[in-house]
C-alpha cells in the first residue's frame, strides 16, 4: 500500500465517534485543557515512528483489549442517530453493529484502508460544516471565545500536581502521551498498517502524516466544543433534560443550527458514522487476523488453505461483531465516552504496553517478572476503575458551571443558580458517607496508563531479580531496544 492512504487509514482508525462526539462535550463541560491531546498525539507518533515501529516490523505480536474499545465506538454513533432521528438507541446500536460487521467480514485489509480514505474525506467535510455554521450562529470566532472565556472554558495553564484534577498540563502530556503511545505503538490494527507499507521509511512517513491529521481533528472538535458552549451559554440542554447524555450535545446542536439546511444534518451523521465504521471495521479485521494467525494456526497448529482462511476470517468477524454489540450495552453505563475510552485503555492497554516496555528496555526482566507484573498491574487498575464506577456518586462534580436560566421550558433563574451551586451542596451533605479510598478512586483517568505501565515495570523487575535475572548471553539482541 502507498503511504498517504495508509496514513489516512491510521488517522481515521482511531479518530472515531469517541473523538467526534466526546471531544466537543469534554470541552463543553471541562474546558480547553483537552486541546493538549493534540500535542500528545504528535509526541506519541514521533516516538512510535523513531523507536518502536522499526522494531515491531520485525516482530509479530497481538492485542485484544480492542474489543471493548470497539463497543464504545459503536455506542457513540448510536447516540447521534438516536438524537437526530428519535429512534430507540438500542435499535440504533444493533443496526449499526450488523451493518459494520457485514462489510468488515466481506473485505480484506486493503478494502478497509481504501474505505477509511473515503471516510476521512467525509469526516473533514462534516467537521468544517459544523464549524462554519456554528460560528455563524454565535456571531463569529471572537465572540465565541469571549463567551467561553467568561464561562471558564478557556484554560491552558492548569499546572496542579494533584493527580485527582481531571485535566492538568502534566496529566495531559504524560498520561495522554502514554495513552496514545499504547495506541500507536502496541495495537494490532496499526501493525497491519505497518506491514502493508513496503519500507520502514514509508511506515514512518505514514505515522508522521497521521500525527498532523489527528491533531487537526482534535483541535477542530475542541473548537466545536467552544462554539457549542457559546451557543448554549444560558440554556444547557443536558441540565434542562432535553438530551439524555452529555455526549448528545453535539448532535443536538447540529439539529438546531443545521436542521433547516437541506443535506447538512445528513453530512453530520455521515461524519459520525464514518468515524465509527472505520474504527470498528479496522478492529474486526485485525482481531480476526490475530485469531487465525496466533490462535488457530499458532497455538492449535492448524494449517489452512487461502480459501479456507478467507472463510475463517469472515466467521471470526461475525462472531467478534456480535460480541461488540453485546458489550455496548455494558458501555452505556460508564459515563462520558472520552472518560470511558481512556479509562478502559489504561486498564487493559496499560498492562500490555507495560510488559512490552519491560521486555524491550529491561534486559534483566524474565518471564516470571513479566507475567506477575502484568497481572499485578491489571488487578490494581481494575480495582481503581471499578472503585471509581461504584463510588462515582460520592465524588464531587468537577464539571464547570452550567446554566438553564434562559431556557424556553419551565426552568427559571432559581434553577440556574441551583446548577451553579449543586457541587458544593452535594459534597457537604455527603461528606460523612464517602468511601475511605475515595482519594484513590478519584485519580484522573489520564493517570491510569502511567500507573499501569509503572506497576508492570516495578513489580516485574523486583520479581525478576528475586527469581533469576536474565544474563546477556540468554537474551536475543534483536528483541532489545536499543
Amino acid at each position: 500500500m502507498q503511504v498517504l492512504p495508509t496514513a489516512l487509514s491510521i488517522t481515521v482508525s482511531f479518530i472515531s465517534a469517541v473523538t467526534l462526539l466526546g471531544g466537543p462535550s469534554e470541552v463543553y463541560l471541562f474546558g480547553t485543557m483537552y486541546c493538549y491531546k493534540a500535542i500528545t498525539a504528535i509526541i506519541a507518533s514521533f516516538v512510535t515512528a523513531l523507536v518502536f515501529m522499526p522494531k515491531f516490523r520485525e516482530m509479530n505480536f497481538t492485542s485484544t483489549y480492542e474489543l471493548i474499545y470497539m463497543a464504545i465506538v459503536l455506542y457513540a454513533p448510536a447516540l447521534a442517530l438516536s438524537q437526530t432521528t428519535g429512534l430507540n438507541i438500542w435499535l440504533c446500536v444493533v443496526s449499526i453493529g450488523v451493518v459494520c460487521t457485514f462489510y468488515s467480514s466481506v473485505g480484506g485489509i486493503k478494502a478497509v484502508i481504501w474505505t477509511d480514505v473515503l471516510q476521512s474525506v467525509v469526516i473533514i467535510i462534516g467537521l468544517l460544516a459544523a464549524i462554519i455554521q456554528g460560528l455563524i450562529a454565535v456571531d463569529g470566532f471572537k465572540r465565541a471565545f469571549s463567551i467561553a472565556s467568561n464561562g471558564g472554558r478557556i484554560e491552558f495553564d492548569n499546572i496542579s500536581f494533584d493527580p485527582r484534577t481531571r485535566h492538568t498540563v502534566w496529566a495531559m502530556l504524560i498520561g495522554g502521551s502514554l495513552n496514545y503511545l499504547g495506541t500507536y505503538g502496541f495495537n494490532q490494527t496499526l501493525v497491519q498498517r505497518y506491514l502493508c507499507i513496503r519500507s520502514t521509511r514509508g511506515a514512518k512517513q505514514a505515522l508522521l502524516i497521521n500525527a498532523i491529521g489527528t491533531a487537526l481533528v482534535i483541535l477542530c472538535s475542541s473548537l466545536i466544543g467552544v462554539i457549542i458552549y457559546a451557543y448554549y451559554v444560558d440554556c444547557d440542554p443536558y441540565t434542562a433534560n432535553k438530551i439524555e447524555s452529555i455526549d448528545q450535545i453535539f448532535p443536538y446542536f447540529v439539529m438546531e443550527v443545521l436542521g433547516d439546511k437541506k443535506g447538512l444534518p445528513g453530512v453530520f451523521l455521515t461524519c459520525i458514522f464514518s468515524g465509527s465504521l472505520s474504527t470498528i471495521s479496522s478492529g474486526l479485521n485485525s482481531l480476526a487476523a490475530v485469531l487465525i494467525e496466533d490462535v488457530y494456526k499458532g497455538l492449535m497448529g492448524r494449517k489452512l488453505t487461502d480459501q479456507r482462511q478467507g472463510l475463517m476470517s469472515k466467521i471470526f468477524s461475525v462472531i467478534l461483531g456480535s460480541l461488540v454489540i453485546l458489550l455496548t450495552f455494558v458501555v452505556s453505563y460508564l459515563g462520558p465516552i472520552v472518560n470511558a475510552t481512556i479509562s478502559l485503555f489504561g486498564v487493559l492497554e496499560g498492562p500490555i504496553m507495560g510488559i512490552f516496555i519491560l521486555g524491550l528496555f529491561f534486559p534483566q526482566a524474565n518471564r516470571r517478572g513479566g507475567l506477575i507484573g502484568f497481572f499485578a498491574s491489571l488487578v490494581l487498575l481494575l480495582w481503581i476503575f471499578l472503585g471509581a464506577q461504584i463510588t462515582k456518586n460520592q465524588m464531587a462534580n468537577v464539571s464547570l458551571p452550567l446554566l438553564t436560566a434562559n431556557c424556553t421550558s419551565n426552568t427559571n433563574d432559581t434553577m440556574g443558580e441551583f446548577v451553579l451551586n449543586w457541587t458544593t451542596t452535594l459534597t457537604t451533605s455527603t461528606r460523612m458517607k464517602i468511601d475511605p479510598l475515595i482519594g484513590l478512586y478519584s485519580v484522573s483517568y489520564l493517570w491510569y496508563t502511567p500507573i499501569a505501565v509503572g506497576t508492570v515495570i516495578l513489580v516485574g523487575m523486583i520479581v525478576s531479580y528475586i527469581t533469576h535475572p536474565l544474563k546477556p548471553h540468554e537474551i536475543d539482541p534483536k528483541l532489545i531496544i536499543p
